[in-house]
């Protein structure tokens, strides 16, 4: 898990996230504008870099990252030279959890000299990070793994539209149900919804009752649900083959309702149950504004299911929806506030301090509070 975060962008996105620590769960919260949706965005494309092995772009970040073992720092300064991207400067120290020793040194790099673990390396590539070149190291393994294991679920963009998508019963994906990695091969090639939950259906039943009987008792007019193989599904989508389809009963309906018919809320508690329920341990989950569209029941089951969940796994979440805010434990609030491209982030315990214990009174309070609702432009 990621356990403190700062960063501060260079040149041409110029944002300043103030240093804050992180726990298992994070309820992201602030004013529209306030800079929630970017600061999740960098802390996703900085993994993305580091795990596809892309160009750096300008910027700098400092993290500390918790494996199983190790307590990570990472230290990461680019900047941009004649339109090349450039390191300016990169640190890796590591120590062992239950130790109090100093940190060990792992990467020290600068624009003319790499060294690892105290010896010096020839020049390598000089606009990616070391994480990223040096992943096949023993020690570096560790903190590289972490990065590979961000994912982020976002409902405003193509996001939702592919996840719907029929994706045919192709040899790869009868191979992919028959992978002895088990779950995790599953988690690696993120399948359309439909193919997900045939996969769950046929190689781990397990997941599938468990995803399935969430999402009835989020909906209690669910009376079934089934996932059938269909050559020419009444449906309007044109796609060659047998497709997995994914299908409800719901009461007083005769038919079965397909997927890409139901609610989009609906749609997306079922693409959060099955995403969290196959994600691999240590991995970091972010929701960005999931109560869009949502009713009260859909928001309510949220929380209590990060927290069933959520033993080996860190969230990440948005919201501006007051029920849901209500319903995490105030030290799970991370509270944002932007003056320009600088944004100041509060722990929640500083309001049960400031307000008591009263989630739902804090609340209120908080949304008059200057620090959320003053001028965000100022």
């Amino acid at each position: 898990m990621i356990s403190s975060y700062y960063y501060h962008g260079r040149q041409f996105e110029d944002w300043d996230f103030e240093e804050t620590e992180l726990n298992k769960v994070n309820l992201i919260v602030g004013a529209s504008g306030s800079g929630k949706t970017r600061y999740l965005n960098t802390i996703f494309n900085v993994s993305s870099s580091i795990v596809h092995g892309q160009p750096f772009r300008p910027g700098y970040w400092r993290l500390t990252v918790k494996t199983e073992e190790y307590e990570y720092q990472w230290e990461y300064d680019g900047v941009k030279n004649d339109g090349e991207n450039q390191i300016k400067k990169e640190f890796v120290k590591r120590r062992h959890l239950d130790s109090q020793e100093a940190f060990e040194d792992l990467i020290d790099r600068s624009p003319d000299n790499f060294v690892f673990c105290g010896t010096k390396l020839p020049k390598l590539q000089h606009d990616r990070p070391g994480i990223t070149l040096l992943k096949e190291e023993e020690k570096i393994v560790p903190l590289y793994e972490t990065f590979s294991k961000v994912q982020i679920r976002k409902f405003h963009d193509e996001g939702l539209k592919d996840a719907l998508s029929l994706q045919d019963a192709s040899n790869e994906l009868i191979n992919l149900s028959k992978s002895k990695d088990g779950i995790l091969a599953l988690w690696k090639q993120q399948p359309a919804l439909s193919a997900k939950m045939f996969l769950l259906k046929e190689k781990f039943p397990q997941y599938y009752k468990l995803a399935v009987d969430t999402f009835e008792r989020v909906f209690p007019s669910i009376k079934g649900c089934d996932v059938q193989m269909l050559k020419n599904p009444d449906i309007s989508i044109q796609t060659p083959g047998m497709v997995p389809v994914f299908l409800i009963k719901e009461e007083k309906i005769d038919r079965k309702i397909p997927l890409h018919e139901l609610s989009s809320g609906m749609q997306k508690v079922l693409l959060i149950i099955t995403d969290i329920i196959t994600l691999p341990k240590g991995s970091i989950y972010i929701i960005d504004e999931y109560e869009n569209s949502l009713g009260i029941n859909a928001i309510d089951f949220l929380p209590e299911f990060l927290v069933a969940h959520g033993t080996d796994i860190q969230f990440l979440v948005t919201t501006h929806h007051p029920y849901l805010i209500n319903s995490m434990p105030m030290k799970t609030w991370r509270v944002f506030h932007r003056n320009g491209s600088k944004v100041s982030i509060k722990g929640g315990a500083e309001f049960e301090e400031k307000y008591g214990k009263s989630k739902q009174k804090a609340f209120v309070q908080l949304i008059n509070d200057p620090f959320y609702s003053g001028d965000e432009l100022q």
